[in-house]
């Protein structure tokens, strides 16, 4: 990002307009900087900008102690830039030593676009090495991999057999994510070790697909049609949306937050039988299923979606919380060894940042850990 720009984006932040996914970007563009060296304004200009931004901040009282993100980077050879919850910045002049230097740990890169498609057939698909173009022909749809990297299905002008499409599957490993467009034009994008499985071609009274993992959905509404999401027995049927589903396997509440539209949240198999039949959300409000129970509340619709914007958001966070998320997105391993301080943690960071940059957050809010090759043990 051109200094221009940063400084378009710094003065939108001064008058209180930058969104979170702005805050991200200028966050990422100080880290790019910073390990450059190439900081072109002062310590003293610096501190004095980032000083003028902390003194806007508000003032928590937490009845328990909160550990703030800061990412520090070295920008000069005693100047630190730190990053702290939501965007802003502070610059401290006191050198620190990172665990990470000290033991030469190798770096861990984010994830990327990463995923594999597996046809009706049983055919394997790698989409990452694909080429941009057609992939397959599946009755009569062309699968393409678009300039962008997602996966589209498109009429074939030439007729397909029809009879017996199947279902597609895509599924992202650790550290991957990938966004396709289905077959009835609707859109999903999948989070890292997360997977959908939908048909070819949809037909019959509803458009049905299985997830697992967190999935974002832009579906294209047809109430003759309705689009369902199953997922862990529980359904999410369309009533014109866009919402994010939260269903791993390491997460304990099932999480349907609605952005656009609404949905109707149900559970089949649930004793309960306001959970059978279901409950109607409104946007911004968020469904959390736990103990055959749903609740629902109005929810940081941001945070949410953090994922899908490109950064992590933590927000008063337990340790266990943050080190799923960065298990799944730099495909690591988390151990733990004696008995770790329950801390709880808020602030962003980009989805870009290298792995040591994040453990130096983690040392920073006095968290001690080993980085073993991909396994992470965090100690006390």
């Amino acid at each position: 990002m051109e200094n221009k720009r940063a400084e378009e984006l710094l003065k939108k932040f001064r008058a209180g307009q930058c969104t979170e996914q702005e805050k991200a970007l200028l966050e990422s563009w100080y880290i790019q900087r910073a390990s450059r060296s190439e900081v072109d304004l002062s310590a003293d200009e610096i501190e004095a900008v980032l000083q003028e931004i902390w003194a806007t901040l508000p003032v928590h009282d937490e009845e328990q102690p909160v550990r703030r993100l800061w990412p520090r980077i070295a920008a000069a050879a005693s100047i630190l830039l730190m990053l702290s919850a939501g965007g802003y910045f502070l610059l401290h002049k006191t050198p620190a030593v990172y665990l990470v230097a000290q033991n030469h740990v190798p770096d861990i890169a984010p994830g990327s676009n990463k995923a594999i498609l597996t046809l009706s057939n049983g055919k394997k698909l790698n989409l990452t090495d694909a080429k941009t173009g057609v992939l397959s022909k599946q009755g009569n749809k062309l699968i393409k991999k678009t300039s962008d990297g997602t996966v589209s299905y498109e009429a074939s002008e030439s007729d397909g057999d029809n009879r017996q499409p199947g279902y597609n599957t895509i599924v992202t490993p650790q550290g991957g994510q990938w966004s396709v467009i289905l077959p009835d034009g609707s859109r999903a994008m999948l989070d890292a070790a997360s997977s959908i499985k939908y048909p070819v071609s949809f037909s019959g009274y509803e458009r049905r697909v299985e997830i697992t993992g967190q999935v974002y959905f832009e579906v294209v509404h047809n109430a003759a049609n309705p689009f369902r999401v199953i997922v862990k027995d529980q359904v999410v049927e369309d009533i014109g949306t866009k919402f994010n589903i939260n269903a791993y396997d390491d997460e304990p509440v099932i999480k349907t937050t609605l952005l656009e539209g609404g949905v109707k949240v149900s559970n089949p198999s649930a004793s309960l039988l306001s959970s059978r039949e279901g409950i109607l959300l409104k946007p911004g409000q968020q469904a959390a299923f736990q103990n055959n129970r749903f609740t629902v509340a109005y929810a940081n619709v941001e945070d949410a979606l953090a994922w899908k914007n490109g950064y992590f958001s933590f927000n008063d966070e337990k340790t266990a919380d943050v080190m799923r998320k960065l298990s799944r997105w730099y495909a690591i391993e988390i151990r733990y060894q004696g008995n770790v301080p329950d801390q709880v943690f808020e602030g962003t960071i980009p989805r870009n940042t290298p792995l040591s940059q994040v453990l130096k957050v983690l040392e920073e809010a006095k968290l001690h850990f080993t980085l073993d090759g991909k396994v992470l043990t965090i100690k006390p």
